[in-house]
């Protein structure tokens, strides 16, 4: 894929400026030259579609396995308010850093590796927000305890994110999860008290898991 980006690059900048296509538009052998060469831009772009397409799809199939340890995972070691980045934190993160370190060893365009990072949060985003909505469909899952947990465990992947300059793209893709997560992590307290409209905007975006909390007794 680095390499395709490169020669595509290449024939649609360089090769025009070398041959002097705008100076000699009738010389036939230039119109046979710039004939091949939008053919071979075809090709490359295919290849490069094709590429990243099972890169992402490969990526998010291994990204899939790991995912739900985000949710399970518990940050705080025993008897400490610490932090400690647990094994389902770690396992995304390597998958993460895996993929950072292919990216730079095989000199992919930023571009590129930048809109392969956006796909990855896009779909980790989507893929814990709907495991976060089935395993609250079951009952017991929707505790305070578990929202502060979740909440610390996307705090530890979001900080490394940030780390490497995407935390802006990351908040982005990750905000439907961060908010149902901060409903979920809120005091029984504060969910008592009188709901101001920010409160109610996020309880109408995160219906099934507020009407869960709100059936149940706010537990």
């Amino acid at each position: 894929m680095s390499n395709s980006v490169e020669l595509l690059h290449f024939i649609q900048q360089e090769v025009p400026r070398l041959l002097g296509w705008e100076q000699q538009l009738e010389d036939p052998q230039l119109v046979s030259t710039r004939a091949a060469s939008e053919e071979a831009m075809t090709v490359l772009e295919e290849v490069i579609m094709f590429t990243f397409q099972q890169s992402v799809y490969y990526l998010t199939k291994t990204l899939y396995t790991v995912l739900p340890g985000l949710l399970d995972s518990n940050p705080f070691a025993a008897g400490s308010t610490q932090l400690t980045v647990p094994v389902g934190v770690q396992n995304v993160l390597e998958i993460l850093q895996e993929t950072l370190k292919l990216l730079s060893q095989y000199q992919v365009h930023s571009d590129i590796a930048s809109q392969l990072l956006a796909y990855l949060f896009f779909f980790s985003n989507a893929s814990l927000f709907n495991t976060l909505m089935e395993r609250g469909s079951g009952g017991g899952f929707y505790q305070w305890t578990k929202g502060v947990q979740i909440r610390a465990n996307l705090d530890l992947l979001l900080d490394w994110i940030q780390g490497l300059g995407l935390g802006d793209l990351a908040a982005e893709f990750f905000q439907k999860l961060s908010t149902a997560v901060n409903l979920l992590a809120t005091p029984r307290e504060n969910l008592l008290q009188p709901l101001p409209a920010l409160t109610l905007a996020l309880l109408d975006t995160c219906t099934p898991l507020s009407n869960s909390l709100r059936g149940r007794g706010l537990e």
